[in-house]
């Protein structure tokens, strides 16, 4: 915006939507190139992928959006090879207020942007995308404000880094906040405190929080609100105007959208005999000392885990393929999901819960603990791997030269191909193992993606001096993988002939809590023992 001191600031420009869709892009596959006829913003819904535009390639993954000018040609990449890429896709255009032909004032450049918090910034599109989908249509002055908020925050994401006088102003304000937050407070109060307009107000509040003022009051009053449920007896009338809330209804309402569930759920899920199903996610479950009623077999078979599944029934073959019967048979208190898997169905048996699978490990395990009041465990579960890590690392100078590479293969695509990993979680990011050249090339890109198809025939490039390799375990695999032993393409690496070589089972490819630490000591047995696990 610019403006004179003879008038308010006047906008040369302002940009208007024209249609929003969500463009899916199964697991493993891509998109036909189309040519945006009009800017577009793109935002993940869920997955994780590439996007080609204009030739240049950015990494998809929840939390990042995308401004793509006209005349680019737009494509999806999906990198997963089992779960699906879905953004939404929103179209606009810039109008020209002041007749100069040009675009001074706001502008959205191209390539990511980093919204703080994105959270808002997807509930206002999908809100956006839902509204302009109902049947008998939305009103158009409506869905334009939605618009204008949504590029108000990516607009907002490159704002300059504001004045230390400032900051102190609301800083003040949050400790406010924290003492009286069942006071009938408004933004405008807030703002007035820190004598600033309620627009920069609001944009240095998020900028300190990463949310708004009336977002971080809300939560504060969630907080106290979430300790009286479990210690106070009080009922929910009680709590809630105890704590600011204008009704039991309003309560209850801002408690689901800010938890997922409902504040009766919230309570159940602490209770010392919950009944979970999961989906997903049981290893996190299991280091937090809770046992699921019922899990998918393949989760079941994990070899990391086979201590503390006894007594679990499986409710389906695998994550993406339940047996809804069986899940409603073993009469579940909640349902743990991934991604929105099935979570209509799921939903009709019992309160679900879903995160995403493409979370940081550590931040998916935390949200998880916190929902079943496991914090204080989460956190001690990670502190002892991290000590776990650092022990491991210490030893490794006395286990393999400083200069040895180090490979982590999935056979799958015999006997053609196979699959490569660029990102490897116990090897590469926390042991910090260097990879072969052609591998390192690529974990140095920005967004790569974290495994690859690769021909059998350039096996010998991607090999390092210690091979890592993940055989699945049904017949063909290990049959294919069999005959590959034999042949000079696999017996004239360095790292076979060396014996330097570890056949795996698919737990390897698992990143529950359980798993790192059982793939973290079996690589210690492994490098000292010299060979792998029996198969």
């Amino acid at each position: 915006m610019s403006g004179t001191s003879e008038g308010p600031p006047r906008l040369p420009v302002v940009y208007l939507w024209e249609d929003i869709r969500i463009e899916s892009c199964a697991p493993g596959s891509a998109t036909p190139g189309q040519t945006c006829e009009r800017h577009v913003l793109i935002a993940v819904r869920e997955g994780t992928g590439l996007l080609d535009a204009g030739g240049k390639e950015y990494a998809l993954e929840f939390g990042k959006c995308f401004v793509v000018h006209p005349g680019s040609e737009l494509r999806l990449l999906n990198s997963s090879d089992d779960y699906p890429l879905s953004v939404y896709v929103l179209s606009f255009f810039p109008l020209d207020l002041d007749g100069s032909g040009h675009t001074a004032g706001p502008k959205l450049g191209e390539g990511a942007w980093k919204i703080v918090p994105f959270a808002r910034m997807l509930e206002l599109i999908r809100t956006l995308y839902e509204k302009k989908e109902e049947k008998e249509g939305a009103e158009p002055y409506g869905l334009h404000l939605l618009f204008q908020e949504i590029v108000y925050l990516v607009l907002q994401s490159g704002a300059k880094e504001p004045s230390d006088d400032s900051l102190r102003a609301v800083r003040r304000t949050i400790e406010f906040i924290e003492d009286s937050y069942s006071l009938d407070l408004t933004l405008a109060q807030l703002a007035e405190m820190a004598d600033m307009s309620e627009r920069h107000y609001s944009r240095l509040f998020q900028k300190l929080t990463g949310r708004s003022p009336i977002e971080y009051l809300i939560e504060r009053r969630l907080n106290r609100a979430k300790q009286l449920l479990l210690t106070s007896g009080d009922s929910i009338q009680e709590i809630a105007a105890s704590t600011g809330f204008r009704d039991p209804f309003h309560f209850s309402r801002s408690f689901k959208r800010h938890t997922s569930v409902s504040p009766r759920v919230y309570v159940r899920l602490r209770k010392q005999d919950i009944r979970i199903v999961s989906m997903h996610y049981l290893g996190e479950l299991l280091a937090l000392g809770v046992k699921p009623v019922g899990a998918p077999q393949l989760l079941l078979d994990g070899s990391f885990l086979k201590n503390w599944t006894a007594g679990i029934a499986a409710v389906g073959p695998s994550v993406v393929h339940p047996d809804l019967a069986r899940i409603a048979a073993a009469r579940p208190d909640a349902i743990l999901t991934f991604d929105g898997h099935h979570y209509e169905d799921y939903a009709r048996i019992a309160p679900t819960l879903s995160v995403p699978w493409f979370m940081p490990y550590f931040e998916r395990f935390q949200r998880i603990a916190a929902w079943i009041g496991k914090a204080r465990e989460a956190e001690t579960w990670i502190a002892q791997y991290q000590e776990q890590v650092a022990a491991t690392r210490s030893g490794n100078a006395r286990r393999f030269p400083a200069n040895a590479a180090f490979s982590f293969f999935w056979m799958r695509g015999l006997p053609n191909a196979f699959q490569v990993y660029y990102d490897m979680t116990v090897l590469y990011r926390d042991l910090q193992l260097p990879a072969p050249e052609p591998v390192a090339r690529i974990q140095r890109q920005e967004g790569h993606p974290f495994k690859e198809d690769i021909p059998i025939e350039e096996l010998a490039r991607y090999a390092g001096d210690y091979l890592f390799v993940v055989v699945s375990p049904d017949d063909e695999s290990r049959r294919e993988m069999d005959l590959l032993e034999r042949k000079a393409v696999w017996r004239d690496l360095e790292a076979v002939r060396n014996n330097r070589y570890f056949r795996l089972d698919t737990s390897w490819l698992m990143t529950d809590p359980l798993s790192l630490a059982g793939q973290l000591a079996d690589f210690t047995r492994m490098l000292d023992a010299g060979r792998g696990p029996a198969d």
